[in-house]
């Protein structure tokens, strides 16, 4: 769901559902004063606005808009019609002249919070927003539309304020189904999968037609192993919208993580000729390739997107991996201590520990037992030790001629075995004995 999807539908000046602002019709009641030149023009623009003719209402307004103007109106009305004709800068500025003029208007705070959030100007739309819902006198729909937003926009940074601030616009007005949406990403954001899935499957009864409510029900279906009711709701959304390129993308990609490479490769393929500069289709076809054991049709497209995306650490750890794959390791080490070098651009500590596993391994057969060493101590703290890892460690410590912890690592990977690696189990075992002679 795109930010403020909801919140910029609710703004956008169509004459549909056109909304004018507090105080849009004449103050001076007309059996009492005859409207002044600039009044009627006024009033001229106004009716352009609601009747969508957003050129007009900027040329009427543009010549009342002078430094000296008074009359926060204009402002607001011209900032509306600009708004409304994509003109961002020119928008925000008469919205902000006419905050300037009238501070306690919550629609001017909202409109330029909305156009804010359009701009990407993050800070701002949450400073105007947040205006907004501090006017005591604002009505009801507009505190309601402030507090939406700023749940957008908090989702992905707070998703804890984002749900306050979803509670907050509920005070206000009923829920709608794209708040029971935004409640589900906030769920799914906070990490909870049994709230996620319990938000999105209410928000699915209220939108069954929503091609993102279905995508977040099943990722949240998937992360509970619920594997055939993901697959259920996915066929449904994809029979009420066949040919939906993001739910066959979505399905494929629910088909990886259930380890079917196979079964999601004939749609990533149609996916990727038809959209061949998509990179998510592209990285999600280079997996299938190489869990479907096709690592030599993955390489090239991995190849591809770096040179798009170089600095990309989950691209540099696939790329990494598929060519371990190809035997190819020392091609895949650089591309690895390059990755991990930069440990905080990965999404999740798994995700960095894996690179760093396959770093060791790369370096490994690269016969680098210093970087082997380095690349388990990045790991180490951030996932349990295994078998493998042990003997790599061993092995690396062997290598440097540091007897006592390379005999420690054998020792480990021993108890750590049980009889599963018994070529490495061997060799340890025969390590063992030379080491413990060397020691005595």
């Amino acid at each position: 769901m795109k930010i403020l999807a909801a919140a910029l539908l609710l703004s956008l000046p169509v004459a549909a559902q056109m909304e004018m602002p507090p105080g849009t019709t004449s103050a001076v009641p007309q059996e009492q004063a005859a409207p002044s030149a600039s009044q009627a023009t006024l009033a001229k623009a106004e009716d352009a606005i609601a009747n969508a003719k957003y050129a007009d209402a900027v040329t009427l307004l543009t010549p009342l808009a002078t430094e000296s103007q008074a009359n926060a109106r204009v402002f607001y009305d011209l900032g509306f019609a600009q708004d409304a004709l994509n003109h961002d800068a020119e928008a925000a500025a008469a919205y902000a002249k006419s905050i300037a003029l009238k501070n306690d208007d919550a629609g001017a705070h909202v409109s330029l919070g909305l156009l804010y959030a359009r701009m990407g100007e993050t800070a701002k739309a949450e400073d105007q927003l947040r205006s907004a819902t501090k006017i005591e006198s604002a009505e009801k729909d507009l505190l309601a539309r402030a507090w939406r937003a700023l749940a957008e926009i908090d989702l992905k940074s707070n998703p804890t304020m984002a749900r306050n601030d979803l509670l907050s616009a509920l005070k206000y007005t009923p829920e709608t189904p794209d708040d029971a949406a935004t409640a589900a990403e906030i769920a799914e954001a906070m990490g909870d999968d049994a709230a996620a899935e319990q938000a999105y499957s209410h928000a699915f009864s209220l939108n069954p037609a929503s091609v993102d409510v279905a995508m977040g029900y099943a990722r949240a279906l998937t992360q509970q192993k619920k594997f055939a009711q993901a697959d259920q709701v996915l066929t449904s959304a994809h029979a009420q919208h066949p040919g939906n390129h993001a739910l066959m993308a979505e399905r494929a990609s629910e088909q990886l993580l259930q380890g079917k490479p196979e079964t999601a490769l004939p749609a990533l393929q149609s996916l990727h000729a038809d959209e061949p500069e998509n990179v998510a289709v592209a990285m999600l076809l280079a997996r299938a390739y190489s869990a479907a054991g096709a690592p030599e049709k993955a390489e090239p497209i991995y190849t591809a997107l770096l040179k798009t995306s170089p600095d990309d650490v989950t691209l540099m750890s696939e790329a990494a991996d598929t060519l371990i794959r190809l035997r190819r390791s020392p091609e895949a080490e650089p591309l690895l201590q390059k990755a991990v070098s930069q440990s905080d651009k990965f999404p999740s500590k798994a995700a960095l520990a894996q690179a760093a596993g396959e770093l060791a391994f790369a370096a490994s057969s690269n016969k680098d037992a210093v970087t082997v060493l380095k690349a388990l101590a990045i790991r180490e703290p951030l996932a349990p030790s295994s078998p493998p890892f042990t003997f790599l460690a061993a092995t690396a410590h062997d290598t440097l001629h540091h007897t006592k912890q390379a005999a420690d690592a054998y020792r480990q990977f021993l108890s750590q075995s049980g009889g599963k690696y018994p070529d490495q189990e061997w060799q340890a075992q025969q390590r063992l004995q030379i080491l413990t002679r060397t020691t005595k």
